[in-house]
């Protein structure tokens, strides 16, 4: 198995979810000058595509509202309102690609990445940040001040970090072993300003990230320790 995969959006992803109930990524991508919106939806561990640039009648005024027992709802707008409300749900089979119609009252409570898990961020003023920057610039990293977050597994641990590159920042990933070893390591970001919240997401050992705004990554770590 390859230990990585990517998809590239069309447009920028603007909201990921997930099924856990049948492993399968759901991304929203919208293209601000075409003002369209499409969806996507991609296998977990392999990355297969079971289909992408699904639009629905309305193509912008829509979202995606969150996943229930392999099915996808979607929240449609009334742009007429100053303040845009929920107008109606929309129910998609994950699998089949399908809208469906059942009449069955919609859920009183939707998910939207349960089973993610989220990394550890260390503020510039938090008590372990000097450690973990210390330790980054000693393999050559030109840390600039900004959160770092962190996330350890048995074998691994992640790191994701703003660097210094020729008076540029850029948002890098480094996943080293328990010992040090460098295993991975990728810009994800270049020419920014900042940190963001939620710069990748763990889930059954794989490593889930968005590179460049449109650019859908997911890296196995368990591929990655052969």
């Amino acid at each position: 198995m390859e230990n990585k995969y990517t998809f590239e959006a069309h447009g920028i992803i603007w909201r990921v979810m997930y099924d856990h109930t049948i492993g399968v990524i759901l991304l929203e991508m919208r293209d601000g000058e075409q003002k369209e919106v499409s969806f996507a939806a991609l296998e977990l561990k392999t990355g297969e595509v079971l289909w992408e640039g699904l639009q629905l009648d309305e193509n912008w005024w829509v979202s995606m509202a969150g996943v229930k027992n392999g099915f996808l709802y979607f929240s449609e707008f009334d742009q007429n309102d100053a303040i845009p409300k929920v107008k109606k749900l929309q129910k998609l089979n994950i699998r089949e690609a399908v809208l469906v119609e059942d009449h069955e009252d919609d859920p009183a409570q939707l998910r939207s990445a349960e089973a993610f898990e989220l990394p550890v961020v260390y503020p510039v003023e938090s008590e372990h940040y000097a450690t973990l920057r210390t330790f980054l610039k000693q393999m050559d990293h030109d840390v600039a001040e900004s959160d770092i977050h962190y996330y350890e597994t048995e074998d691994q641990i992640i790191f994701v970090f703003i660097e210094r590159k020729n008076s540029v920042l850029q948002r890098k990933l480094l996943i080293c072993s328990r010992k040090g070893e460098v295993l991975f390591q990728e810009v994800i970001d270049t020419d920014i300003r900042g940190q963001i919240m939620d710069s990748f997401f763990m889930v059954d050992n794989m490593l889930l990230y968005i590179k460049e705004k449109e650019i859908w990554c997911g890296l196995s770590l368990t591929a990655l320790n052969n």
